[in-house]
């Protein structure tokens, strides 16, 4: 029996040292292992932080503006109404605005004001088309008796209508004596009597020359609008100016140089104004209306007649242009800007710029005045057009530019008007709108992949002239706008990643090209994460081979240069102990028993690759918990000996 004893106490200790001079060797192992876990559940993809993503940019210039068409109710009802006005509502859309449609009764000018003002403050609208009969305001000027210098003269009071109503959203409007024409216009601390949008009307309610109804007159021109805008009635892209008798000496240089006001907007031009002979009725009715011209700068009188134009000093002795006239003889431009006084007044019967917008096949918008007054200082208002500014905009800059607007021409500009689209540019396209990009390989922006070629598609954007073809790059900035210059042509909606992409975020970028050479001044953005490198993980503490006690501290380090450190799955021989967390990398060990073990860390990143390290680490008996270690062990082992050694030895000295 004594001898069973002695054998089995040597036996134990063959056992301790075999293995303490065969541990199991440890394994660094990259990529994935045998540990059948290898891609996490989306709950946890979920929960990790991620980048934010680029958002998808708002279409080109004009960059998803918003704009207001406004329809009479009665006139809304007549389907081809609807029809012509969808059309043209859908022109806007394409040409990248935001369009607000209604058409709901408007019970008096305050509260059209007040439906412009309430959009102006809650989608910042930049302008607004009146379409038919709708409300608006007279507004009275005292007689001028000064006889100011600009060659203006003395004039009397004036009652007109007056859209500045309309676009100027912050001033206050008073109507003093109540007999309902306005005659105050002032503002308020912190506000202005300048215009905050433009507005443009399109009406034919009291026009009487021709043979269509006002609803038929407004479709006419809508669908020449239409046409405009895919290049079907643009005329030669030239001005004329036709300045008469009283103003030659503003159209000379010695006063202004009216016509070099056009000059950003037409260098290409026909300037008529000396000898004063050359202006006279005969000429402008038979040779210049209806010639090849897009612009046609007129300055000539009609006083309070706004149905006829007066040629000579003075408006005499030159010969007279009627409406009736100018219906019969056809007018051809597509634009025209009266320097006519009363000559917008589109109150009266057959005013003159009614009858041009109305009459001929090619009219589109007249820029003129309701009352006494026309466009002084109008550079400004050719810079913007030359800069492919829209009519409405140019006249707001124009608005915004006037020296003494608020003061000593003050009465000259209230009757300022825009009959016609307010919307259109002198350029009938200039811009191509950017698609919207997706990408099967990598459908959702935010989320990381580990493929490094992604393939992406695009959608064809609407375009009045069709699309020829796309600019693209992909890079890594988020703003990138790809030109004729720097970026890849190509005329599919689609491309796959020629190479595959290193580790990170990267940006496709892509631009429209149009049928008539217009490249999109904006483009479509489209963001991929690129993670395909895996990452790697070094258990620091304990070493492999080393003693521990039931329950040990286990710690980590990860490398991850991609997507970011998600999770840790830890394994006690094959059988997984505990998820953690990012950003920890340690963990306790517990519960364990003597034997040996081997401890198995899988590190995930955010796209889902894995990087494993394993050791290995042997459990003794009688150890205190939380000492780890090998200088304990020893110590314990050398005791464990000792005690063996010294009932050996006693047993043989009996």
């Amino acid at each position: 029996m004594k001898r069973l004893s002695l054998l089995s106490g040597l036996f134990c200790m063959a056992v301790i040292f075999a293995l303490l001079s065969n541990p199991v060797t440890a394994e660094a192992i990259s990529g994935s292992t045998n540990i059948n876990k290898t891609v996490h559940s989306t709950s946890i993809l979920t929960t990790t932080p991620q980048r934010n993503p680029v958002p998808i940019l708002a279409p080109p210039s004009p960059a998803g503006e918003y704009v207001v068409i406004i329809v009479e109710t009665g006139l809304w009802g007549l389907t081809a109404i609807q029809n012509a006005v969808n059309t043209y509502r859908m022109d806007l859309n394409n040409t990248g605005y935001n369009t607000i449609l209604y058409t709901s009764t408007i019970a008096n000018a305050p509260a059209l004001r007040t439906l412009l003002q309430n959009w102006f403050s809650t989608n910042n609208i930049i302008g607004a088309v009146l379409i038919g009969n709708l409300p608006y305001i007279r507004f009275y000027h005292p007689a001028n008796t000064s006889g100011q210098s600009g060659g203006q003269g003395t004039y009397g009071a004036d009652t007109f209508v007056c859209d500045l109503y309309y676009m100027d959203l912050d001033g206050n409007w008073f109507d003093t004596n109540t007999d309902t024409i306005y005659d105050v216009h002032n503002a308020s601390s912190g506000a202005d009597i300048f215009p905050e949008i433009y507005v443009g009307r399109i009406d034919a309610t009291n026009r009487v020359l021709g043979s269509q109804t006002n609803a038929n007159d407004i479709i006419t021109v809508l669908n020449r609008i239409h046409s405009y805008r895919v290049g079907g009635v643009a005329r030669t892209h030239r001005a004329l100016t036709y300045i008469d008798d009283d103003w030659q000496l503003w159209a000379d240089g010695t006063y202004d140089n009216w016509p070099a006001w056009l000059n950003n907007a037409y260098p290409t031009r026909t300037d008529v104004h000396t000898p004063a002979t050359w202006t006279n009725a005969t000429d402008w009715l038979n040779n210049r209306i209806n010639q090849d011209y897009e612009w046609a700068h007129l300055c000539a009188h009609s006083g309070a007649s706004p149905g006829t134009h007066y040629f000579g000093p003075g408006g005499s002795g030159e010969g007279t242009v009627t409406s009736t006239q100018i219906h019969n003889q056809v007018p051809t431009f597509n634009f025209y800007n009266l320097f006519c006084c009363h000559g917008a007044d589109w109150i009266t019967t057959d005013d003159l710029a009614t009858t041009y917008l109305f009459s001929g096949s090619h009219s589109l918008a007249v820029v003129g005045t309701t009352k006494t007054g026309g466009m002084l200082e109008g550079s400004s208002f050719y810079n913007a057009l030359g800069q492919n500014e829209t009519l409405g905009k140019a006249l707001g800059t124009w608005f915004q530019g006037i020296k003494s607007y608020a003061y000593y021409w003050l009465e000259w500009f209230y009757g300022m008007t825009i009959l016609g689209d307010p919307f259109l540019t002198t350029h009938y396209d200039i811009t191509a709108l950017a698609p919207t990009i997706s990408s099967s390989t990598h459908p959702t922006q935010s989320q990381w992949s580990t493929n490094p070629t992604p393939q992406f598609n695009w959608t064809i954007p609407v375009d009045v002239n069709g699309i020829a073809g796309y600019y693209y790059i992909i890079d890594q900035n988020p703003t990138t706008i790809p030109t004729a210059a720097t970026g890849t042509y190509t005329t599919i909606n689609g491309t796959l990643s020629s190479t595959p992409l290193a580790d990170g975020t990267w940006y496709l970028h892509v631009v429209s090209k149009d049928n008539v050479g217009n490249v999109g001044s904006e483009a479509a953005h489209y963001q991929v994460n690129v993670d395909a490198t895996n990452p790697t993980v070094t258990i620091t503490s304990p070493t492999t081979g080393s003693f521990v006690s039931t329950t040990f501290d286990l710690v980590w380090t990860v490398t991850e240069t991609g997507s970011g450190y998600s999770t840790a799955d830890i394994y006690v021989n094959t059988s997984l102990f505990t998820t953690i967390s990012a950003p920890l990398s340690n963990t306790t060990i517990t519960d364990l028993i003597t034997g040996t073990y081997v401890i198995n860390v899988t590190v995930f990143d955010v796209s889902g690759l894995s990087g494993s390290h394993q050791i290995t680490v042997i459990v003794l008996p009688l150890l205190p918990p939380g000492i780890p270690g090998f200088p304990f062990e020893a110590i314990a082992l050398g005791a464990i000996l000792a005690v063996s050694l010294g009932v050996l030895y006693r047993r043989r000295r009996r």
